[in-house]
């Protein structure tokens, strides 16, 4: 399918609500965004990167999405933000799968109206929005820089960087039961580890809104689910329209990783954009939202 961008046009006023739902006894809770017609148009649901608000630049997309005419629903996974459960920041993707999943049933039926529904996730959300795709039946799939091969992830990473990683994933798994959590900064300094490598992690920083308590901590044990995560493998499964988005210099989300998962869902489409791997939440998004947009209406034609 061949992507042409348009300019964004305001078609629709928007009204948001605040919305939760249950996940293996957790609430987790985000925000819907609705344009003021058609009555019951398609819902977009919006999850973020790894241990990322749904506040981290995600509301420019659902807003930018409402104006196109579409519903969006932009949830904090358990855990994060809004979300009850402890540990905070936790990179969980099995759990973070579920709650992807619970956050579909919540919005399927949204107003006592089967709605249309529209996965859409960004970087660990992007790899988490085509798992969930393979399983479930779906109107379309947007996955933006999504990290898809754990694998190829730790490989692309120093064995500095793995041996630490690696030494305190360990010693926050071994600590945890007994109430000692290990952290590591999300987003490292200049000469300090972090899960994130630079520039990719300034972006990062930069799309936390002011009022955010946010910190910037993720329990180490996660950095071992991560490593182990590989969503690349459910890509043949995928039957909806699909649009990967891979960023030229990213890596985090390799852009031969996405282009494979491309290869392996007949029909995708693939952009490659210039840029970082957050870029797209930043100064890329204008472009990225625009040819997403494009998408979306050609899966939606007949609105």
């Amino acid at each position: 399918m061949a992507v042409t961008a348009t300019p964004p046009r305001r078609r629709f006023d928007v009204a948001t609500t605040t919305l939760a739902f249950e996940s293996e006894g957790r609430t987790c809770r985000g925000r819907l965004y609705r344009p003021d017609r058609p009555a019951t148009p398609p819902v977009i649901v919006l999850g973020p990167e790894l241990a990322a608000e749904g506040s981290f630049g995600y509301p420019r997309y659902a807003e930018r999405f409402a104006r196109a005419g579409y519903a969006a629903f932009v949830f904090d996974y358990r855990g994060v933000g809004e979300s009850e459960g402890e540990p905070r920041n936790l990179v969980d993707p099995a759990g973070q799968v579920a709650d992807w999943n619970a956050a579909v049933d919540r919005i399927r039926t949204l107003g006592g109206e089967r709605r249309r529904i529209v996965l859409w996730g960004f970087g660990l959300g992007g790899g988490h929005a085509i798992r969930v795709a393979a399983n479930r039946r779906v109107a379309a799939v947007v996955a933006i820089a999504p990290l898809l091969d754990g694998r190829a992830f730790a490989r692309s990473r120093s064995p500095r960087y793995l041996a630490r990683a690696v030494g305190a994933g360990l010693r926050d798994r071994l600590g945890a039961p007994l109430g000692r959590t290990h952290t590591v900064p999300v987003v490292g300094g200049r000469d300090e580890f972090g899960v994130l490598p630079r520039p990719a992690g300034d972006t990062y920083l930069d799309a936390i809104p002011p009022e955010s308590d946010w910190h910037n901590e993720t329990p180490a044990r996660g950095l071992l689910s991560l490593f182990r995560y590989r969503p690349l493998d459910d890509a043949e499964q995928v039957t909806a329209p699909t649009f990967l988005l891979a960023a030229t210099d990213d890596d985090v989300a390799a852009p031969g990783v996405v282009a494979d998962a491309a290869d392996r869902i007949e029909g995708s489409t693939f952009l490659r954009l210039p840029g970082d791997h957050v870029d797209p939440l930043g100064p890329a998004f204008e472009t990225a939202a625009a040819h997403q947009t494009v998408f979306l209406d050609d899966v939606f034609d007949e609105r």
